[in-house]
């Protein structure tokens, strides 16, 4: 089957397989809008007796771990009619777009599953969680006074520090979406209310992202760069007691803020997230272990994406591809890297987990090598 780069005149096409498969309806209104987002995706497609059967979507995004910015693949809207599933359609647009991806130096993929299992197969793995926190109107309670002020904006009126409050969050992490202004404009604030803490020198170091409707606020984003800004974001958000019954919360899972509250017993659900994969594992190694101290070799399997098969040695800040008679220290397939480079876990713990094999005193020196922020995710595409 041919797979087709699809154009504007497939756009009404997309959109429906989109609403058919998931289960939405896109109201008259905002289909300009969602015609303008397509302008920036790379859509692709598998026609079946000249109709379309299957689709994915492509982004050209980048993310940051820690301070450095990695070009990535954002994987969106995959579908198929269910006359057409189970046909192996998706699996040739999955393989197809890691090829498309490569090409355009997106050492990085991700993407929000339907099933974590799925995805797994084609070499995406969980890295980033959602703490999902719910705090009842009476537990409400304020931490003590600070002397900075809040202020309250829209998309259209919000201070451009705010999206520096964000990287500087950013980069205390691995894995968070570099944002442009159009992004947050319409993909991140869209029709949320900021409020944006600014302590008493003027410098903003907060800013939640929230909504109010039916007696309940949901904050979707809460990023405080100091204890300061957290205790005054928290403040702010209990002023709201008198028009609330509940406050819902997305934090990071090691977010402190549940731990303070008055009584830190609430209800918290945590939610597997987003997936990551690496594309190109030689220039991705290239990139990540450029100051990479020390010297060790692994194998690494890919069954979807063959030019990630095979022996890496990583020596002298570089790294090289080795032959394959080449006696390595470790085996991992190419899933295992993703805990391993967003800091799920490290690499003694994947060994002592059985996804990493090898020679223990090498795997010591990957552990050392390999520190890294925590891994978190809260945009959506």
């Amino acid at each position: 089957m041919t797979i087709k780069r699809l154009d504007k005149q497939y756009y009404d096409e997309t959109l429906n397989l989109s609403m058919y498969a998931f289960q939405y309806k896109i109201p008259e209104e905002e289909l300009e809008k969602r015609y303008k987002q397509l302008d920036s995706h790379e859509l692709y497609g598998i026609e079946i007796e000249d109709k379309l059967a299957a689709k994915l979507h492509l982004l050209s995004l980048g993310v940051f771990l820690g301070d450095t910015e990695y070009k990535m693949g954002g994987i969106a809207g995959v579908a198929t009619y269910p006359e057409y599933r189970r046909k192996g359609l998706v699996k040739d647009l999955l393989t197809f777009t890691l090829e498309r991806m490569r090409e355009k130096g997106q050492t990085l993929s991700m993407l929000h599953p339907f099933s974590i299992a799925f995805y797994r197969k084609y070499g995406w793995e969980l890295f980033a969680q959602l703490k999902k926190v719910k705090v009842p109107k009476a537990e409400l309670k304020m931490f003590e006074p600070v002397s900075g002020t809040i202020k309250r904006f829209n998309k259209d009126t919000y201070p451009n520090k705010l999206e520096e409050v964000y990287r500087q969050y950013a980069k205390g992490h691995s894995g968070m979406l570099a944002r442009d202004s159009e992004w947050w404009k319409e993909r991140t604030i869209t029709t949320l209310c900021v409020a944006v803490y600014s302590d008493d020198k003027g410098e903003d170091t907060g800013y939640i992202l929230y909504d109010i409707k039916d007696q309940k606020m949901k904050v979707e984003e809460f990023i405080a760069l100091n204890a300061e800004a957290r205790n005054g974001l928290w403040n702010f958000i209990c002023q709201h007691d008198s028009m609330l019954a509940e406050v819902e919360l997305v934090l990071h899972p090691d977010d402190p803020l549940p731990y303070l509250m008055h009584n830190p017993k609430t209800t918290t659900e945590l939610q597997p997230y987003f997936m990551a994969r690496v594309v190109d594992v030689f220039s991705f190694f290239n990139l990540y272990f450029h100051s990479f101290e020390g010297e060790l070799s692994m194998n690494i399997s890919d069954d979807y994406a063959p030019w990630n098969n095979g022996k890496f040695l990583l020596a002298n800040k570089k790294t090289e591809k080795l032959s394959s008679d080449y006696e390595v220290d470790m085996e991992l397939d190419v899933n295992v890297l993703i805990p391993l480079i967003f800091g799920i876990y490290s690499a003694t713990e994947l060994y002592n987990m059985g996804l990493i094999k090898g020679d223990q005193q090498k795997i010591r020196v990957l552990t050392e090598n390999v520190q890294v922020k925590p891994g978190f995710f809260i945009d959506f595409f």
